[in-house]
């Protein structure tokens, strides 16, 4: 029909659940942008019946993950925490994890960085499903992968490359 979008990608059993903790976040009006992300993130990893959440938080109980699942004393900006894939889900949707993103971490960063805020958000989004999906970046080889691939989606939802300085 005229005037309408085709629908590229069957996101009938993609199931993406907010859990937003930290007031500042209740501010943001970039849901609709973080899930076309993460649903493009999705296609990518061959995941479209697949179920997560992105849980919005703060510094304190970022850092407080960190410690118990990293044995780091500190914040940071993402985790993700794949489920473990010998657990039986009956389900339309593959329950893959979750994602937690620290908004004062991001906010710094952002800052830091002379970017938008919301950009960055939307990267730190795809990077953490891209980990939810198996992609790691503790060898370079597969850094490079992740960064390109983390290129590609950010690119088709019209954020800048956030590898490049546009000071």
């Amino acid at each position: 029909m005229k005037g309408q979008k085709k629908l590229l990608i069957d996101d009938r059993n993609i199931i993406i659940n907010f859990d937003v903790v930290n007031k500042d976040w209740g501010k943001l009006k970039a849901y609709g942008l973080a899930y076309e992300a993460i649903k493009i993130t999705l296609n990518k990893c061959n995941k479209l019946s697949s179920e997560i959440t992105i849980r919005l938080t703060d510094v304190e109980e970022m850092r407080s993950l960190n410690r118990k699942w990293r044995n780091k004393d500190t914040s940071t900006n993402v985790l993700a925490f794949p489920v473990n894939s010998n657990i039986n889900i009956v389900d339309k949707s593959e329950y893959i994890g979750d994602v937690v993103l620290s908004y004062s971490d991001i906010k710094s960063e952002a800052t830091e960085r002379n970017i938008s805020f919301i950009d960055h958000m939307i990267h730190i989004i795809i990077h953490g499903v891209l980990h939810l999906c198996g992609y790691d970046h503790l060898q370079q080889k597969e850094e490079i992968i992740m960064i390109n691939n983390e290129k590609l989606i950010l690119d088709k939802v019209g954020v800048k490359d956030p590898y490049i300085s546009y000071n």
